[in-house]
């Protein structure tokens, strides 16, 4: 019995600690290996106490692998705890370019869904070259959207960046923000 209680508690020792949120100041890549593998953190973790900053090395490059990759979920900052992701140290800005795109008139690059006090600071956006069809095209370069009719995205703050997509799909825009999931893009 007493070593079933001892394991038990080791097992949530360990547990504890692998779902700790995240805060502080993260290097990508170093702390992360990629903008992808910080945003996925970010989604499972959570953000604690004073934030999280994840600083983009200069001349970073990343090529996302999913058209999903790019979406921050649910994850709310606050004032005082806001999720930061931004060049550093100064110089030219990162670069972040799109996956294949899936569906038509719904994949942005980064979609920010249901989100408080979220920054991109210094972070290009472009659409794969290779995204030739109006199905694997980014729509949106970044997407501010709701999570449910009850929970919006709020003081989202993007600056100093330059978005480049496709202009001959009709549905393209750069910064988009709308009354809507990222699931279906009728209105709530």
């Amino acid at each position: 019995m007493k070593r079933s209680i001892f394991t038990l508690i080791i097992a949530l020792l360990f547990s504890a600690t692998s779902f700790a949120q995240l805060t502080g100041t993260k290097s990508i890549p170093g702390d992360y290996p990629s903008v992808q593998a910080a945003i996925a953190a970010i989604n499972a973790s959570g953000v604690g106490p004073g934030g999280v900053t994840f600083n983009l090395a200069l001349d970073y490059t990343e090529t996302f692998t999913s058209p999903t990759a790019g979406h921050i979920t649910t994850v709310t900052g606050s004032a005082a705890s806001p999720i930061v992701f931004q060049k550093f140290p100064l110089g030219s800005n990162a670069v972040i370019t799109s996956a294949a795109g899936s569906s038509l008139n719904m994949d942005a690059i980064i979609s920010i869904a249901g989100s408080d006090y979220v920054t991109f600071d210094g972070i290009n956006l472009i659409d794969n070259p290779a995204n030739s069809t109006a199905i694997t095209r980014m729509e949106w370069g970044y997407a501010i959207l709701k999570a449910s009719a009850t929970d919006g995205s709020q003081n989202i703050t993007i600056k100093n960046s330059v978005i480049t997509l496709n202009i001959t799909h009709t549905a393209t825009v750069g910064i988009y923000a709308n009354n809507h999931t990222t699931a279906v893009v009728t209105q709530l």
